[in-house]
């Protein structure tokens, strides 16, 4: 796939990698595939120091792909390296494989589940959730 990837830093602080398309729009840019970057410190087994790296969905339950992001919002926007260019075409071929392979509901199944929904209130659960507290 090898996607010219970009890591874009957000004023909200987020970081995230996607592919940029260029937008003759003057206010927005649309990123392809953004994925939140997770980076975290952790222990080597030799004491030493080291980082950890995740990706994560950026937008969850969207079945968009490319995404509006306002130039107001981004504070820079930089290449990713050759590693993390790997990291993210293997996360986002896994991500449409799984994509692939859900399962959705049919219309009955969803029906079915409304209906569970609408009589919840009239079962009392206390008990069961009583017991599994004391269990955790």
């Amino acid at each position: 796939m090898s996607i010219d990837a970009k890591i874009l830093k957000l004023t909200s602080g987020e970081e995230i990698v996607c592919a940029v398309s260029n937008n003759p729009d003057k206010t927005h840019i649309v990123v392809a595939h953004p994925m939140k970057i997770h980076a975290r410190p952790k222990v080597t087994v030799d004491g030493s120091m080291s980082e950890s790296l995740s990706l994560h969905r950026w937008i969850h339950f969207s079945d968009t792909e490319n995404f509006e992001v306002p130039k107001s919002q981004i504070l820079t926007i930089t290449n990713a390296s050759v590693g993390l260019i790997k990291f993210y075409d293997y996360c986002i071929e896994r991500m449409k494989k799984e994509d692939k392979e859900l399962i959705y509901p049919t219309d009955e199944e969803l029906d079915e589940i409304e209906l569970e929904e609408e009589y919840e209130d009239f079962f009392d659960y206390s008990d069961t959730m009583h017991w599994f507290w004391y269990l955790a």
